[in-house]
């Protein structure tokens, strides 16, 4: 009832805040050396953020101004942090689990990328499968299960349902991410979920894990570009493994924020290449 009172209670929990406000020293430098540039086209996020304060300046009614940027930052930050890890968290576990795909995922990469130094994000249009498969992971996973809190402002009716104003709706975005009406096996790790019969890669409408409409999540692309980058890294660099003498893999969630996996140890293992036999391994 009285969140601001947690400030003032000792405990555990007086270490968030200590942490929020070194991030927040972070971002108050990093505006700080932007203000320093020299006046230039904007080039990120902050840039473009500080010109629209500038235009704003005279009205009384804008909301840009610094401690919203902070804030902003620190949202992109948070979002772009826990949920791009987990998932890749549970991306390492599905292609221990799975090997077949795998190998497929890396014979695609060695194929199409050859020598190429680094992966870019151009790249995806020509890596189909591992495309497919990385957007499997994030199906199946549904680390956010549920969407932002919402509330109706004013009276509705949705699918029959009568909603008055003021209801708090949770949107239930697992639902569509496992609908059977959607998906041919939806509790199945299953790539085949979006490629055609020639193997392109396809969009499924139902794939909402960043939700939808006008409060679909804001770095929706910016994760999509992490997410592929580093996926697609680490599988041409490493094998995923369990190590010798391990139980197996644990696929519960660890319910919280995010729906993580259990910590459990997987092995990388460098995947050495020969101009002579392709592919090969070799363990550290």
């Amino acid at each position: 009832m009285f969140p601001w009172a947690l400030r003032y209670l000792p405990g555990p929990h007086q270490e968030i805040f200590r942490y929020q406000e070194v991030l927040r020293g972070f971002i108050r430098h990093e505006i700080f050396r932007h203000k320093l540039r020299i006046p230039e086209a904007p080039k990120d996020f902050i840039s473009c953020y500080l010109t629209q304060i500038t235009k704003a300046v005279d009205d009384p009614v804008s909301t840009f101004n610094e401690e919203n940027l902070i804030q902003v930052v620190i949202d992109l930050f948070l979002g772009g942090t826990d949920t791009t890890a987990t998932t890749l968290h549970w991306a390492l576990i599905y292609m221990v689990q799975h090997r077949a795909i795998q190998d497929r995922v890396q014979q695609e990469l060695d194929a199409v990328l050859g020598t190429a130094p680094a992966v870019c994000y151009e790249d995806r249009e020509r890596l189909p499968y591992t495309r497919a498969v990385l957007h499997e992971v994030q199906r199946l996973s549904s680390v956010v299960a549920v969407g932002a809190v919402r509330q109706c402002v004013t009276s509705t009716h949705v699918c029959g349902y009568y909603v008055p104003k003021g209801t708090i709706i949770l949107p239930n975005l697992a639902s569509v991410l496992h609908d059977p009406e959607h998906w041919e096996t939806p509790r199945q790790f299953n790539p085949s979920h979006f490629l055609d019969k020639d193997g392109n890669f396809v969009v499924n409408e139902a794939f909402l894990p960043f939700s939808a409409g006008h409060r679909v999540c804001p770095g929706d692309q910016l994760a999509r570009m992490e997410l592929f980058l580093m996926f697609a890294t680490l599988l041409r660099t490493f094998r995923f493994q369990v190590p010798e003498g391990s139980q197996g893999l644990r696929l519960e969630y660890v319910f919280g924020g995010t729906l993580q996996p259990e910590p459990q140890e997987i092995c990388a293992v460098p995947r050495l290449k020969s101009s002579s036999s392709g592919p090969r391994e070799e363990g550290l």
